[in-house]
Parts: C-alpha cells; structure tokens; sequence
C-alpha cells in the first residue's frame, strides 16, 4: 500500500506530467494542431473503424483539444464546426438522437463565443438543417434561419438560408390549408350530386365538341435492378460519396454507400416555362446523407449539367441529375463495398457508330490500317489493377499489376501501327482505379472497343493457359471464381447478381463481345503456340465481372497467363514473352475488326 505522504507527491507529479503535456502541446501551435486533427480525420474516413462509435470519439477529441488548448485563436471556431459535423456524421451510423443534440451544442457555442467567426452562419444552416430534416421540427429551423439572415444577410450561407427557409414555408402552408378543410358530409354530398347532373346533363354536347388531348411525347425507358427489400439494414445507411464521369452523350453516376439499401428510379419531364432540364432522381432507403457530401454539385461540360443530393425524408436520401438529354438508363448496384451506379445515354448517342468519312482521294488506295481505322476510331485497354490493388502475386513475388501495365503499353503501339487509330489505356502509371471508373472511361471517351488485361491465378499451382471473357451469367464454377477474384468479392455476391444481369444486359453487346472475344482467343493461342511449347486453350468463356458492366461497346477481359504457375510466371518476367502476348491480342483485334467490315460492306 501507498504512504499517506506519497499521495501529495504523486498528485503533484500528475500535474507536472499533465501540465508538460499541455505545454507541448502548445508548442506546436493552433494551426498545426488543427490540421493533424483534420489529417487524421480524412485517414480515418478511409477505413473500416467508421462505423465504430469509440473511433469516431477518439477523433472528435482531437477537435476538442485544439478549441480548449487554443480558444483565441481562429482555429478554435474551426474546430467547434468540426466536432458538429463529425457528431453528425456519427448520427449517420449510430441513429441516436443524442449524437444529433450534441452536434448542435457544438455549433451553438461556436455561434455564442465566436459571433464574428467566418463560419457562425455556417453553424446556423447545420443546427436548421438537423432541426428540420432529422429532428422534425420545422418551427424551431425557420427560428434559426431567421436568425442567420438577421444576424449576416450577406454571408455566403445566407442565399442556402432563404431558399430553405421558403421550402419550409411553403411545406408549412400546405399543411395548414390541408388542415382547414372541414367542410360537412352533406355540403359534399350537394356538391358531388350537382357536378353529378350537370356533368349527364351536358355529357353528350361535350362529347361531340371535345377534342382528345394532345399526347406527351413518352419518356425513355430504364432498367432498374434494386435490392430486395428484405435485405435492408434496420438502420439509415449513410451516403458517403457521389463520384461521376460525364460526355456529351454518356454518363456514369456512382453513389457509395456504407451499407445495402433499397433504391428507386424516376425520369421528369423538362419544363422549358420554369427553366427545369429532364432530371433522373435516384431514392435510396433507408440512407442518410453525410455532411461531407455536397448538396450541389454543378457540372459544367458533358451530357450531366449537375448532381443535387438531399434528405427527401427522415429515412430517404434523393439525388437529382439534372440531364441535357436522354435516350435510355439503367441503375444497378455493386457490392463490396455497397455502390449504386446510375448510367445514362444520351440521345445523341447512336446505337451504330456513323461511318469515318472517306479521305480525299491521292491517287493512292487506302492502307489496310487506314482501311480497317473506318471501321475502329478508338480502342481503350484497360490494364487490370494498380496502386494499391496488386492483383494476384506469383511464387516468386511479381505482381500481377506490374504485368497488365506492361502489356497495355505493348499492345497500344500495335494497335496504332496496325488500325491507325487512337489508342487510351485507363492507367498509364501505378495507380488504383475503381472497377466502375474503368468501364466509363471507355463509355465517356467513346470507345469502339474495350479490352481489360488481366492474368489469371489458381490454387492449383500446376494450373496454366490462356482465356478470354465476355460478359453474361454463367452456371460455370471455375469462371465464377475467376470473376470473384478479378472483381475482389466473395462468390456469394458474385452469385447475386444473377438478377442484376438478367435486368441490364438486354442492351449489352452481347453477340459482338462474344466475336471479339473469339477472335482474340484464337489468335493470341495461335501465336503463342508458335513461339513456346505447353500453351492451352481453355477457350472463350463469360462470367460477371464488373469492369464490362455497363459497357456500350463490344468488351472482352483476356486472362494472359496463370501468375500462379511457376513456369508461368517465367515467362510473364520476359520482355519476349509479354510482346508475344501484346501481338497476338492485337491480330485477333484486327481480325475482328475486318471480319466486322467485311460484314458491314456486304
């Protein structure tokens, strides 16, 4: 046991110990202290630990030390802001309603002690928008905004202010005018009867007279693959992120989500009287929207004029797309991690590319490249993985990554040689690309043909051989597991989307993908075999992979080589070997490319 005497020793050396903290603290300033709390802020959002409450209070603390050690300074405010908006974050996955009332604490004292603070109207909006949207109370958010336009009608959150504050009006008014209507049963029961007569009385006269309506044109249809709603989290899902690739005549919107939801999709007309374009609005539930994703986001080239995300309802998210045209859409969902993807064409996208037209005559004939380049303008190769996705590892430690890279550059100067045409590789360093980004880089640059490298592994380390895929459903177990691995998902979720394809491959190109996919197979096996010994042909097969979903041109993804086989992976480390591989992709690709021609001038 402890002496009495040593306990006064102990507390002063608790305070000195606590004290030098501070005093180190100090010594690294306001600014730095606070971008070290919004560094590790941002490395945290990128991990697995949000969704634990205990990580989320560890980085609200940082916030808190930087306000308490430094309140003069214009960090401070800064900070406050910080700790509502990671409390409201925290909402999103907790759904208590305390982490709600501790956000606008948060941002009450900002707007009580720093009244002066760039970032007080900014308070104001967040404690309004918790009020009106998550805590259903809409007479104590409009108190609010009044607030902010009276206290800085000038500030940047103001013009948020007032158009909010007359949504909340105008939803207050239709509630109260829905309210007053207390008429009688028998005043309605007069008034139903004497429309009732005159309506028979002058039946026969206005059906002579009257014209039928001037039909609407219809709206494009879409293709809808939701979740069941079986499947559904019993809490709101937080809406992470919205990212989006855009052209004049292709769009592609991803919405990442922390967990499953339900999701639907609707199309509105344009309005040309009130300046409304066509909008595609996209319903997700049970989700709320995080405070890092923007409520607008403008767009100011391609067929996607902007992105508009709120919160419809307590538990529903709605996200707008305002669209300079449309022919058709699909919305479908991917998982590990969660995402919906929105795609959409434009109608000036044709469904059969109009030809190059001709050059002028030289008094020369047209080279076969130029020839075949009527035909194929634009090819993009996509090799498979990157940054901090390896892919599959050999024996001896190469990374699949480094191989697909290598072999798309190999294959794009071929490319260009042969068909004269343009040639994009979505990677052209070491870095990570999504899946979906992949495909709509070939969609928004328009692309006449996709092809993904990709080589291939086994836990059979005596696995070995040469494969091409197109994209559709398969019974197959084996083709299963190679698009498990290539898409990085369990075989269960890949089984479920079964569905998800059934909906969305009535427009794919199905039978053209299939012919390239031939072509490359043959030729790539062909040559091959004619330079090394023991090269198999496992032939064309189809599989779900996700980086072919939603292409809008023929797309195949090769499987070079097995990495995992030793005498494989020899060979993949040989500068010969991988420009054998790039050669014969590149014969197959004109193949198909002539026999397409050949085909079309028939």
């Amino acid at each position: 046991m402890f002496s009495r005497a040593l306990v006064p020793l102990l507390a002063l050396l608790f305070l000195l110990s606590l004290a030098s903290g501070l005093q180190a603290r100090r010594s690294e300033g306001p600014k730095e202290a606070y971008l070290k709390a919004k560094k590790a802020l941002i490395n945290f959002s990128k991990t697995k630990q949000v969704k634990k409450r205990h990580a989320w209070l560890k980085i609200i603390d940082n916030f808190r030390r930087v306000y308490l050690l430094y309140p003069e300074s214009g960090y401070a405010p800064a900070a406050l802001l910080m700790m509502g908006r990671c409390y409201e974050e925290l909402y999103g996955y907790s759904g208590r309603r305390a982490d709600l009332i501790s956000a606008i604490k948060r941002y009450q004292v900002l707007v009580e002690r720093y009244p002066r603070s760039r970032y007080a109207d900014d308070a104001l909006l967040y404690q309004a928008r918790i009020y009106a949207y998550k805590l259903k109370r809409p007479d104590k958010a409009r108190r609010i905004l009044k607030e902010l336009l009276r206290r800085y009608p000038r500030r940047d959150k103001a013009k948020e202010a007032r158009k909010m504050l007359a949504a909340l009006r105008a939803s207050a008014s239709k509630k109260s005018r829905s309210q007053k209507v207390t008429k009688s049963r028998t005043q309605k029961d007069k008034v139903r009867q004497t429309a009732k007569a005159r309506k028979s009385t002058s039946a026969v006269k206005s059906t002579a007279s009257k014209k039928p309506p001037a039909k609407s044109p219809s709206l494009p249809v879409g293709e809808v693959a939701s979740l069941p709603l079986a499947k559904l989290p019993p809490e709101p899902v937080l809406l992470k992120g919205v990212r989006h690739w855009s052209s004049e005549n292709y769009t592609r919107v991803v919405l990442d989500l922390a967990d499953k939801v339900a999701f639907s999709a609707h199309l509105l007309r344009p309005d040309p009287r009130l300046g409304k374009p066509m909008r595609l609005y996209i319903d997700l539930r049970p989700a709320l929207a995080s405070a890092y994703v923007k409520e607008e986001i403008p767009i100011k080239n391609g067929l996607l004029k902007a992105v508009r995300v709120g919160q419809y309802r307590p538990k529903t998210v709605r996200v707008v797309l305002d669209l300079g045209s449309l022919s058709r859409y699909k919305v479908f969902y991917l998982e590990e991690p969660f995402r919906v993807v929105v795609d959409i064409l434009g109608e000036g996208r044709p469904l059969v590319k109009a030809e190059r037209p001709l050059p002028k005559s030289s008094g020369k004939g047209l080279s076969l490249a130029q020839q075949l380049g009527l035909t194929v303008r634009r090819v993009v190769i996509d090799p498979g993985h990157g940054g901090k996705d390896p892919g599959a590892i050999g024996p001896t430690g190469l990374k699949e990554k480094t191989v697909t890279l290598k072999v798309a550059r190999l294959l794009r100067a071929k490319l260009r040689q042969k068909l004269g045409c343009e040639v994009i590789i979505t990677r052209n360093r070491d870095i990570f690309l999504p899946l979906e980004q992949r495909t709509a880089i070939a969609n928004t640059r328009g692309a006449d043909l996709f092809v993904s490298i990709h080589t291939n592994a086994s836990p059979r380390r005596r696995a070995y051989g040469v494969e091409t895929y197109y994209l559709n459903f398969t019974t197959d177990e084996e083709a299963m597991r190679v698009a498990a691995r290539e898409n990085a998902v369990s075989q269960k979720s890949i089984g479920q989307l079964r569905r998800i394809l059934k909906e969305i491959m009535l427009t794919a190109k199905v039978q053209e993908s299939s012919r390239l996919a031939t072509c490359i197979q043959k030729d790539l096996v062909s040559h091959l075999r004619s330079r090394y010994s023991r090269i198999k042909d496992h032939g064309v097969k189809q599989a779900p992979f996700f980086v072919l979903i939603g292409a809008q041109m023929p797309a195949v993804l090769v499987e070079i080589s097995f990495i995992s086989n030793p005498r494989e992976e020899r060979r993949l480390k040989s500068e010969k070997y991988l420009d054998s591989v790039a050669e014969g992709i590149a014969r197959g690709i004109v193949r198909y490319v002539r026999e397409t021609q050949m085909a079309y001038l028939q």
